[in-house]
């Protein structure tokens, strides 16, 4: 089958996510005992998709790029220069990138989003959440002498989730300047072997979007929806059964994006050596976006960075004192010179 790639954050979004009947859409606004909803929002005016990690940073694709995005009622601006790009192992860039947004006002009151350790598995149900176009009407088509049938897509639309079937998950999606390691998911016909009870297919808008997966009772979020593909022969702005969506494997990105998104409180890691890691083990973190996990409180620790900072001035002093020695020993040149000074 002929196939034609394409970002899908390049255009206004609409009714998120593709459906292929009323009866395949969920009725429920938010998914049940889901936790994290109003991490999955958008770009201002009306943007592609963007995900808030929660402490001041947000993921979303590279072709999305930066913006205001609106978090329980409020805009935030971003931070200039704050862009992270995602990289492959070799140094590229993924299709995927981080930025911080604006201190200076309350950071919304969300928890960290968990990033799933181990990637989607073939046949294992995500849950699916974006702001692209939806499902306007059927259309019928001719295709190598057989009547097809698809899906055009609305040009306006709000927030919608819906579910898919891991199809791969050790996929290289390669489009211009990007290469992203990805995970991928199919169209099918409801009722048919590989179909969700709400099978849904990205378009247009979806680019940033969310796949989450519930390990043990957990919702995590495993993927970040980038592109779409499908036959290329089908009428524009359209999708049909056995189109498939790509979106990064945010494992194989994990821990770059724990690296630059998460506070040393919340990092995983333990920064200060104590045998105790992040909030709240770690009795140097206040809360999990505390940036400091040393135990201002210990006065052992206090007495050793002060010892340590003592150290380090008399060590200065010292470095100083015999540079000063050798400059009077050997002399100066001038910037341009290359022969030796007068003292040498």
């Amino acid at each position: 089958m002929a196939a034609i790639f394409a970002t899908i954050g390049d255009a206004p979004p609409a009714r998120g996510l593709i459906f292929a009947s009323p009866d395949t859409e969920p009725a429920e606004e938010v998914p049940r005992s889901f936790p994290y909803w109003e991490h999955v929002t958008q770009r201002r005016y009306d943007g592609p998709t963007t995900l808030y990690l929660g402490a001041g940073y947000v993921l979303t694709a590279r072709h999305v790029g930066m913006g205001e995005i609106p978090i329980l009622g409020k805009m935030y601006a971003p931070v200039p220069g704050s862009k992270r790009s995602l990289l492959n192992v070799n140094g590229t860039a993924a299709d995927a990138m981080v930025f911080a947004l604006d201190r200076n006002v309350d950071l919304p009151d969300l928890p960290l989003l968990p990033i799933a350790r181990s990637p989607a598995l073939p046949g294992e149900e995500v849950l699916v959440i974006g702001f692209g176009r939806g499902r306007e009407k059927v259309i019928e088509y001719e295709l190598d002498g057989r009547t097809q049938f698809g899906f055009t897509w609305t040009k306006k639309g709000g927030k919608r989730w819906g579910t898919n079937r891991i199809q791969s998950n050790s996929e290289i999606l390669s489009q211009g300047d990007y290469t992203t390691r990805a995970i991928v998911f199919r169209f099918d016909q409801p009722l048919s072997p590989g179909a969700t009870r709400y099978e849904a297919q990205a378009a247009t808008g979806d680019s940033g979007g969310a796949v989450f997966v519930q390990r043990e009772g957990v919702w995590q979020l495993v993927g970040m929806m980038v592109s779409v593909s499908g036959e290329v022969r089908v009428p524009s702005a359209s999708s049909r059964y056995g189109d498939t969506t790509f979106a990064a494997d945010l494992t194989y990105y994990r821990e770059e994006i724990m690296r630059w998104t998460r506070p040393l409180c919340a990092n995983e890691l333990d920064d200060d050596g104590d045998g105790r890691i992040d909030f709240p083990l770690d009795p140097g973190c206040d809360s999990p976006s505390d940036r400091n996990e040393w135990d201002a409180s210990s006065e052992g620790d206090e007495s050793l960075r002060l010892a340590l900072a003592a150290t380090i001035a008399a060590g200065s002093f010292l470095l100083y004192a015999a540079w000063r020695k050798s400059r009077r020993q050997r002399g100066t040149s001038t910037p341009r010179s290359t022969s030796p000074s007068s003292a040498d």
